[in-house]
């Protein structure tokens, strides 16, 4: 069979990766997907980006999404001197909302409810947790605070409040003028940061207008875990955000969570994607750590639709090598993984997912070249790809946007057809593509999955065996 990547891989654009030539690269390279992280720019501003994009997409000829990653409530410090100061372990410190300039006596932090949510005894972590301090007692707008854990801290840098309920809301004025514009301008996918409740997918759909774009949720909050069943069931899909997990909760859990969260995404038949830190080293170098290669892999295994590369592509040194490098760990892992035994719970069982699951083994057994699904349900890629077939996926549809969407489900490759495709013209359609791309030869056999009657929004309900035809 045909060797392709399985595991989709969404590269972050920023000054390393910009322009149409390095994002035609970059799709080349192994890309199936672009984020646009909210928190270095508006819309307008990150514009050049989305145009970019779509003339990429153009001449790769590619269906190619656009994931808006919007920025949430981002608690940090203030200034500090340019080249930062050292603290020590064993010292003491205040912080406050206080503007004032930083030093190794104080420091600013522009966090509204500072002095309201930490309490005598809170931890407190700057810079992505290299330092750590432990507040003694709260005076006014000041939280006195002993150092634990010391280091180099300049301007700006990230403040977590592990184990602490923060009073800030999970959107913020800016959030919601971002939504706004997702939603008027088309972007193909949206992730919502700092999710701790399924009210704030809710809220965030509220933003988005009358778009039917589909809404991941971050879990990057320890109140997402308490609640990430329902979640799971008000957003379209997740995404792991390791690097703020790692901080929030003990760094040696986060293995597990990753586990636990992709299983769960499978069983509710949901969008996943692992992201954060994945190939770090790769920002200065030209070759992951091996431990970088074992976790990616490791994330394959687990079962993600998509993994992400961040700073790697967006600022990094090796922007092309990254998305390469990590076409090749994944494309490795894939070979030895299985038709997933995805147990979905009674009360979430269907027609669509019993369809889906029955399709892949009835694929496996019959050696099958690629899994047919054909337009009208849009589920059925989805639910499809989550029993991990070994196979492709070919997902038929006449609408851009759809077509995009399914470029970053696993294992699933997005064919356009006419608008108003009747089940034989569709066919037609995958039987040229298989044959012209070399998935199969005509007299092949591929299972289709449908909901008929084509067109009415139905679940999948129908599955069919069929042998490729000349594909002329």
């Amino acid at each position: 069979m045909k060797s392709f990547n399985q595991t989709k891989i969404v590269a972050t654009l920023g000054p390393a990766s910009g322009t149409v030539e390095i994002i035609r690269q970059l799709i080349q390279a192994g890309a199936d997907g672009f984020r646009l992280n909210f928190s270095h720019g508006d819309g307008p501003a990150l514009a050049p980006l989305i145009e970019a994009v779509r003339q990429a997409e153009k001449t790769a000829k590619a269906h190619i999404p656009i994931l808006a990653d919007i920025q949430g409530p981002k608690l940090r410090i203030g200034q500090m001197p340019k080249d930062g100061v050292t603290l020590l372990e064993g010292e003491r410190i205040t912080l406050t909302e206080r503007p004032v300039e930083g030093s190794v006596h104080e420091v600013h932090s522009p966090y509204e409810f500072l002095t309201r949510d930490v309490k005598a005894g809170s931890r407190i972590l700057l810079a992505d947790g290299s330092i750590e301090l432990m507040a003694e007692r709260i005076e006014g707008p000041d939280v006195i605070c002993r150092i634990m854990t010391g280091g180099r801290l300049y301007s700006n840098k990230g403040l977590n409040l592990p184990g602490t309920r923060l009073s800030v809301e999970t959107l913020t004025a800016k959030d919601e003028r971002d939504l706004a514009y997702v939603g008027r301008n088309g972007l193909d996918m949206v992730a919502i940061s700092f999710v701790r409740s399924a009210a704030d997918i809710h809220r965030a759909r509220e933003f988005l207008g009358n778009s039917k774009i589909p809404v991941m949720a971050k879990l990057e909050r320890p109140e997402a875990l308490d609640h990430l069943d329902e979640i799971l069931e008000a957003s379209d899909g997740v995404m792991v955000a390791r690097g703020d997990l790692g901080v929030e909760l003990d760094f040696e859990r986060v293995p597990i969570l990753q586990k636990r969260i992709l299983s769960r995404a499978a069983v509710r038949g949901k969008w996943a994607i692992v992201a954060t830190q994945m190939l770090g080293s790769m920002v200065l170098n030209h070759r992951p750590s091996r431990a970088e290669v074992s976790d990616v892999a490791n994330a394959v295994l687990d079962g993600a639709d998509a993994v992400m590369l961040s700073e790697e592509t967006a600022a990094g040194n090796h922007p092309v090598e990254s998305v390469e490098a990590m076409a090749r760990i994944s494309r490795e892992a894939e070979t030895v993984t299985h038709t997933a035994s995805v147990s979905f719970e009674a009360d979430i069982m269907s027609f669509a997912a019993g369809a889906a699951g029955a399709a892949v083994s009835a694929a496996e057994r019959l050696n099958a070249r690629a899994i047919v699904a054909l337009a009208g349900s849009g589920l059925t890629a989805l639910l499809v790809s989550k029993w991990k077939p070994r196979l492709p996926i070919l997902a038929m549809s006449a609408h851009v946007p759809t077509l995009r969407r399914m470029n970053v489900l696993r294992g699933v490759i997005p064919v356009a057809i006419g608008e108003r495709a009747g089940m034989e013209r569709q066919l037609e359609a995958a039987d040229r593509f298989l044959v012209q791309d070399g998935w199969a030869a005509p007299g092949d056999t591929v299972v289709v999955v449908a909901a008929i009657p084509l067109g009415e929004g139905k679940e999948t309900n129908t599955i069919r065996f069929h042998k490729v035809r000349g594909g002329k």
